[in-house]
């Protein structure tokens, strides 16, 4: 539980407003609307209708445990950093529609006939709604596409690109 306070504060640290900075910041964790993972993600407003994110994903292959979910991902383990912006095209930042690209980098564990770890780096493009209730609890939603470039591995294909559906539900705080 530790670090995972260390890294919420590392991100609020991050994402803290400069002296002469007056927007918001948005600070929560965003379960993908798929059972691989969870992310702690920070979201500042930059100007009227522009954000930048910053997203830290642990993520894990449930198929080596339950079989109903394996896919052809031969990582148990991955941590990623996901950077991004967002166009917020009605309504202010952190309350409204919005449009984005996001970067992804993956250090991923690989279980093959010896254990290694790989870099996998990829995007998306997301659109998603943020909701800010009183007191700044604030609830975001968000579907797109994203491409992974995955390297050549030892008993699996030479690289895969595989193209999928990104989809997450984000709770926590705005500032």
């Amino acid at each position: 539980m530790d670090g995972l306070l260390g890294v919420m504060t590392a991100l609020v640290m991050t994402a803290a407003p400069g002296d002469s900075w007056e927007g918001r910041t948005y600070v929560g964790v965003a379960l993908p609307l798929a059972p691989d993972g969870f992310a702690v993600e920070a979201e500042q407003e930059r100007d009227d209708g522009l954000s930048v994110t910053l997203g830290l994903r642990v993520g894990f292959n449930l198929g080596t445990l339950i079989p109903f979910f394996e896919d052809a991902d031969p990582a148990y383990l991955r941590v990623g950093i996901e950077p991004g912006a967002r166009f917020y095209l009605k309504g202010p930042v952190l309350d409204g529609l919005w449009v984005g690209p996001r970067l992804e980098l993956v250090h991923a564990w690989v279980d093959t006939p010896r254990s290694q770890t790989v870099w996998q780096v990829g995007g998306s493009v997301l659109s998603g709604y943020s909701f800010r209730f009183r007191e700044g609890f604030t609830v975001q939603a968000a579907l797109g596409l994203g491409a992974l470039y995955r390297p050549p591995l030892p008993g699996f294909s030479p690289w895969t690109v595989p193209v999928a559906p990104r989809a997450q539900l984000s709770l926590g705080w705005s500032l």
